[in-house]
């Protein structure tokens, strides 16, 4: 599941506006300006888009395997490659789409997201040569993956943000959450049942992974003429000029002298690599497993999806569980059970002797609690802790410390697949995670400790 940005709102409402005369989907209320057709299109293509970007590591086993014959000892590394690449450029292009959002509007960059994802998931299955000209092929269409990925990111939590009056933004940017989730349930099974499909109606292996691709292709393309058509024209409003990067570093970087707002850092680089192992090596590792066991490729790249959204199925649910435990605790008591639950979820993987056997239903139920616990805990503590002053740039490094942590997965989350064994990356996680729960411990014990000594003191100088 891809992790949404955060950033403020571009909207302040510092006058509210009268609500008469405004259209309502059920709780929520639209701005001025804000049809039901405007909402229900974001909604409808808010079931897609995550959907739509997780395709490259749903489908990327079957590329390696079936079509690009990609050996098994390179398949790790080239994955983090990949992964690697799509992540520094989406750090470099959040903020130019957010800034031309502003000056052409929310749909033609919404919908040039999804055309790049179109185009690149268009390139992807034609990669020829030899070993390492396949590399350099898959670096370049995967940029245009990437660009996607930045502007729909961008897009929908902008959107979101734009539509709605301020007392129910909330409301709304959950219902996105929401209609994201569901398909990511549902969508995946769909996608990576493609292939055995056009096999069992006679087509080559080849061509069947093609078709799957240019079916990808052409849903994006939909989407985007979708987006064009449904969406408010224009921005709703201007985004406040942005701070330098270096300037934003710093107030971010000063804010960790305060325990929580670094472990919050800490844990936004494990929270967000949680999210990037399961998308990005879950189904390579279990269609090798498959293909070890005598499976075609397109039979254990369907058995693998179906525990992909057994991960997904179960994050949902849990996400409204756990969210409502975290609002009755302190948040950092919270970081402690979300980083523990996907410690559990992780090492439950390794602890697998077949993991295509029903064990394996049981371990994807914990993972996908994992990663939605870690995630929400992380996000909650940062968005407590963070200063009213330099919220901003606190939260930017927030999201900075994220995007490394996906980085680094990628890095050693490769080689340990190819060079130890295929369940290395998740015991990387759970190793991860088990330390941010030692971590948080430390944490806590220092800080009530220090709260203590204030107390004490302030009780022994009061007259």
């Amino acid at each position: 599941m891809a992790a949404p940005i955060i950033q403020g709102s571009s909207y302040s409402n510092s006058n509210p506006e009268s609500e008469v005369g405004l259209y309502k989907v059920g709780p929520i209320v639209m701005r001025e300006g804000v049809s039901r057709q405007h909402l229900w299109t974001l909604f409808f293509v808010s079931f897609f888009s995550i959907a739509m970007m997780n395709s490259v590591g749903i489908m990327q086993a079957y590329l390696f395997n079936e079509i690009l014959k990609i050996p098994l000892n390179e398949q790790g590394s080239l994955t983090g490659t990949l992964l690697v690449v799509q992540e520094f450029v989406v750090i470099l292009l959040v903020g130019v789409a957010g800034a031309l959002s502003d000056r052409a509007g929310r749909p033609p960059i919404f919908a040039t997201g999804f055309l790049l994802l179109a185009l690149g998931y268009c390139l992807y299955p034609l990669a020829s040569g030899d070993l390492e000209t396949i590399r350099w092929e898959l670096v370049f269409f995967r940029l245009f993956i990437a660009s996607g990925v930045a502007c729909i990111q961008v897009m929908l939590v902008s959107v979101a943000n734009d539509y709605t009056v301020d007392r129910t933004r909330a409301k709304t940017i959950a219902a996105v959450f929401i209609f994201n989730g569901v398909g990511i349930a549902s969508l995946p099974r769909l996608v990576g049942g493609l292939p055995q499909m056009f096999i069992e109606r006679g087509i080559d292996p080849v061509w069947a992974g093609r078709y799957t691709y240019w079916i990808l292709s052409g849903i994006c393309v939909t989407l985007a003429l979708v987006l064009l058509w449904g969406l408010k024209p224009g921005a709703m409003t201007k985004s406040k000029e942005r701070e330098p990067l270096l300037s934003t570093l710093r107030v971010g970087l000063a804010a960790a002298r305060m325990p929580r707002v670094a472990l919050g850092y800490a844990a936004a680089f494990v929270s967000r690599a949680d999210l990037a192992v399961v998308s990005q090596f879950l189904t390579l590792w279990l269609v090798q497993e498959g293909m070890a066991q005598g499976m075609t490729p397109a039979e254990a790249t369907v058995k693998a999806t179906g525990f992909y959204i057994v991960i997904q199925a179960f994050a949902l649910p849990w996400a409204v569980v756990f969210g409502i435990l975290l609002d009755k605790i302190d948040r950092l008591k919270g970081l402690m059970i979300g980083m523990g639950v996907a410690f559990v979820g992780y090492a439950s993987l390794g602890m697998l002797e077949n993991p295509l056997s029903n064990g394996m239903y049981v371990a994807a139920a914990f993972v996908g609690a994992g990663e939605m616990s870690s995630n929400i805990s992380a996000t909650s503590l940062i968005g407590k802790e963070a200063p009213e002053r330099g919220r901003g740039a606190v939260l930017g490094l927030f999201s900075l410390f994220g995007a490394l942590g996906i980085m680094v997965v990628g890095i050693v989350g490769g080689w340990l697949f190819d060079n130890w064994k295929p369940v290395g990356p998740f015991l990387y996680m759970a190793g991860s995670n088990g330390f941010m729960v030692l971590l948080a411990i430390g944490v806590f014990i220092t800080t009530r400790r220090a709260t203590a000594a204030a107390a004490l003191k302030q009780a022994a100088t009061a007259p």
